[in-house]
């Protein structure tokens, strides 16, 4: 897990200045990998690779970056690729040598021998850049569900990439400028990141499962989509499935620096420390050899955790870290926490994330296995309910439609909430102006935007589309986009097996309605892999709330602050999308009681957007 970037020059006036302006990119990305750095400008193609280094696997200098091969290839590398010992086997096989014993060696020279078909053998998460100095192209790559990420810039002087949006604010030829459309998306929708162009206009980022390549001699980019999904057969899938999870959490586990766990005492974060003390106790990790780590965030509130988290901790013996988290705390740290996210926050639950990363770098541990990505691989919201009945109705299971309709109690949704969704659907066929209408009167933030953003519902009439919508597109890769700074803020790597394990993920997209959703569970197969294993009020559990704070009540207790944020800087917003005058004269009665909690979500990310403005200076919107 590290920091990678990379400039081109296009403009030769400029040239002169390349190396020291990758040299602030890279310095922007210090946090990302503290343990070293590494620069190669090629004068003669203007162009340059950096990277900061987070030493997790060979500690040696051996495995720094830009790492060379051949004196042909230039490799700056952020992610992990887990099955590399195994990758490593092959490639000696067919000739290859290896001066180091990192997994970038590995990727590196699996470039070399089988060029771009080598991310179909990765598993892992990666998001790389590979110069050829033969061809005078940049090759660049992200893994399938977007868990590393990688931006980058393209105008008429410079062609730029970096891990983060901030770094490439240092390019002389940008200036910092809001997107009008993200922002309308922000706060209309409450959504993040939902195209290529994020928050600052003429910043994009390189979508999940894509490639990106460079030919510095035409000064040309190409983009191209390289995952697909497979299928294997359903019966094979669930007979290999609890070994599957098993070796997703092996492979994880291999690591040179101490390793712990995110705990929120969900099945998900469970089921992965469940298994790991498991495979612990049998083959005696190095990884864990201070023992099992979990880290909890906690609050005085009924979202609390603790009795929960408490049972997995008891069950696997592991040492315990828990944040106790408030209102107070929370203002404090929003600055900072702006900062390494790039963008405004959506909700103070990233707070509580950040916190627990803390957590761990204050005990010295390195890496946290998270359980991000099982809702969205194994059915787990509510949103997924409405679309597996309508896939049962429209496949003619009614029997089992009528079955499934009376167990909803074991679920985390509910009838009401499955008849207001189909009604949503019926409200998306009206004319675009009626549909507006209609948010309005339901959605009260909308009455303080200038504009409202265009409103397109996605319908699914099956499952597996719905679920492959939530993976492949916007939704888990902003989920992972917020874990990915909230740990590299504190220079720790965060593992996701249920985001970016191959055969996990070409499992879950395997299987049948049936095995996702049974008798109201969601998260069937799951659930019924580890029965009997993990204790059965946590593998059976209904509820589901993560690492979440009662934003309402910290809200109300801290209006004073938002307040002042307001007042303070308001007159940063050009953009005239928000009716900042209405919305500071209604404070007092939004900030009154807990039933105005959307406005109150509304005026904490008006806040998060206004210390946006200030903390990147950006004076332009477009």
């Amino acid at each position: 897990m590290c920091g990678i970037a990379g400039l081109v020059v296009k403009n030769s006036a400029h040239a002169a200045q390349g190396e020291s302006t990758l040299a602030r990119i890279s310095a922007k990305l210090i946090h990302r990998g503290p343990d070293g750095d590494g620069l190669q400008w090629f004068a003669n193609a203007a162009f340059g690779l950096a990277h900061r280094r987070l030493s997790i696997i060979d500690l040696s200098a051996a495995a720094a970056q830009p790492m060379q091969l051949h004196e042909r290839y230039y490799l700056s590398f952020n992610g992990e690729i887990y099955n590399y010992l195994e990758l490593r086997k092959e490639l000696s096989a067919l000739g290859a040598t290896f001066q180091s014993n990192s997994d970038a060696e590995v990727l590196l020279q699996a470039y070399h021998f089988w060029g771009a078909q080598c991310l179909q053998r990765f598993n892992g998460m990666w998001a790389f850049a590979i110069y050829d100095q033969e061809q005078n192209t940049i090759f660049c790559a992200r893994d399938p569900y977007g868990v590393k990420p990688f931006y980058y810039l393209d105008n008429s002087t410079h062609f730029g990439f970096a891990s983060e949006i901030k770094a490439l604010l240092e390019i002389p030829s940008y200036q910092a400028t809001a997107n009008s459309k993200a922002l309308l998306t922000y706060f209309g929708l409450s959504k993040i990141e939902t195209e290529s162009e994020g928050f600052f206009k003429g910043i994009h980022e390189l979508q999940p499962g894509h490639t990106l390549s460079y030919n510095l001699t035409t000064q040309q980019k190409s983009i191209e989509k390289y995952y697909q999904t497979t299928h294997i057969d359903a019966n094979k899938v669930q007979n290999e499935f609890k070994a599957q999870l098993e070796n997703a959490v092996a492979l994880r586990l291999r690591a040179d620096v101490p390793l712990g766990f995110c705990l929120s005492g969900g099945l998900d974060s469970s089921s992965l420390l469940h298994i790991a003390a498991k495979i612990n106790k049998s083959s005696n990790v190095s990884a864990l050899a201070n023992g099992l780590h979990a880290f909890t965030a906690a609050n005085d509130s009924p979202l609390d955790e603790r009795k929960w988290a408490e049972q997995i901790i008891v069950h696997t013996n592991a040492t315990w870290h828990v944040s106790e988290l408030n209102s107070q705390q929370l203002t404090e740290a929003l600055p900072q926490l702006i900062y390494h996210q790039d963008i405004p926050l959506l909700s103070t639950s990233t707070f509580a994330q950040s916190s627990v990363m803390k957590s761990a770098a204050e005990q010295n541990i390195k890496i946290l296995i998270d359980g991000q990505g099982g809702d969205e691989l194994f059915a787990g919201y509510q949103i997924f309910y409405p679309t597996f009945f309508k896939e049962l109705f429209w496949t003619g299971q009614w029997a089992l439609f009528l079955r499934e309709w009376k167990q909803l109690g074991n679920s985390p949704s509910s009838k009401k909430y499955i008849l207001k969704e189909w009604f949503k659907d019926l409200i998306g066929f009206l004319p675009a102006k009626v549909q507006i209408a209609i948010a309005k009167q339901t959605n009260p933030a909308l009455s303080y935007m200038r504009q409202v953003p265009t409103l397109k519902r996605k319908r699914f009439d099956r499952l597996q589309a719905h679920l492959a919508y939530y993976c492949q597109e916007h939704e888990l890769k902003s989920l992972l986009r917020w874990e990915d700074r909230c740990s590299m803020q504190y220079s720790i790597e965060s593992r996701t097996p249920f985001a970016d394990d191959a055969e996990l993920l070409q499992t879950a997209r395997s299987l049948q309605s049936k095995d996702l959703i049974h008798n109201g569970w969601s998260k069937f197969i799951l659930r019924n892999a580890l029965d009997k294993e993990l204790p059965n009020t946590i593998s059976w559990r209904r509820d589901k709330k993560g690492f979440s704070v009662p934003e309402s009540d910290w809200l109300m207790q801290t209006a004073r602050y938002w307040k002042t944020q307001i007042e303070t800087y308001a007159h940063l917003d050009k953009s005239e999308i928000i009716d900042a005058q209405q919305l500071f004269k209604d404070l007092p009665q939004i900030f009154s009681a807990a039933k105005y909690a959307d406005l109150q979500n509304f005026v904490f990310r008006y806040v998060c957007y206004l210390l946006w403005l200030k903390e990147f200076n950006i004076k332009k919107f477009g």
